[in-house]
């Protein structure tokens, strides 16, 4: 790869990433030699450049497959968003449109360097402006929970906040996941934390999955045998009993049964 198409690609990411580099108040040096290859880091980022641009493309193409329906895909009716992370796709939102739904997984799992899909959409109207306020104010208090959390790397983590319900994605070792954890856990106002994380190992692989999985929930199907339907309300019982309750009725949704045995990541 030539050093203008790699400045090409750097350059892409530093757009992508400006407001998570300004959370977090400077840009670190790059690594890697020749500094824009595909080892290159951003700010605190764990991904590289070209996860980072594959990510931002993920996005961009699940959008134009929940969107390619303008009637189907109004607001007032079908509400979903997508986050891409070193290749984990979220889906969040809201909608009755079940059919609608299931036709855009059907695209969405075919979408090259996918290698997870979650789909926690849920199966009723979409939220109010004010729910929507709320979730972007929870964001923003977990953020700076994390910038200023003790041996947190926070650049490694997105968040998101829908409904209530805080969804932490990154490429993370296990002992910064847990205090990522613990330091959310102490804010008010979350209903549910669901943990979304490759785990570094001593090679700096991360745990990850061969081809494409579409998961509800607490349960894994393969996406071929897949017609994934709106996941159900968890209920809190079992997870309460074990002690995992916090901050007045939040709970932490475990993904050690999502993330699949250690395997190496395309592209890492």
């Amino acid at each position: 790869m030539s050093f203008k198409c790699n400045l090409k690609r750097l350059a892409i990411v530093i757009a992508i990433s400006t407001s998570s580099l300004a959370l977090n108040g400077c840009i670190t040096a790059l690594v890697g030699a020749g500094t824009a290859g595909a080892g290159a880091i951003i700010g605190s980022d764990s991904r590289t450049v070209d996860i980072q641009v594959d990510d931002q493309r993920i996005e961009n193409q699940v959008s134009r497959i929940l969107t390619n329906d303008r009637m189907k895909s109004d607001s007032k009716r079908f509400r979903v968003d997508c986050i891409s992370v070193n290749g984990n796709v979220l889906l969040v939102g809201q909608t009755r449109d079940t059919e609608y739904l299931n036709w855009a997984l059907g695209y969405i799992k075919k979408v090259k360097n996918v290698r997870r899909i979650y789909n926690c959409v849920e199966n009723k109207d979409p939220i109010s402006a004010k729910t929507i306020t709320h979730d972007a104010y929870i964001t923003s208090k977990v953020k700076a929970a994390l910038l200023f959390g003790s041996q947190i790397s926070s650049g490694r983590f997105k968040v998101y906040t829908e409904d209530g319900v805080v969804y932490l994605l990154g490429y993370v070792t296990r002992d910064e996941a847990q205090r990522a954890i613990n330091q959310t856990r102490k804010l008010d106002g979350i209903k549910k934390i669901h943990p979304i994380f490759d785990y570094m190992d001593a090679s700096g692989t991360p745990n990850s999955s061969d081809g494409v999985t579409v998961t509800s929930g607490s349960s894994s199907v393969a996406a071929t045998n897949a017609s994934s339907s709106l996941v159900e309300d968890s209920s809190s019982s079992a997870l309460e009993s074990s002690g995992n309750v916090d901050n007045g009725g939040a709970y932490l949704e475990d993904d050690s049964n999502l993330l699949a045995p250690s395997s190496p990541a395309q592209g890492l």
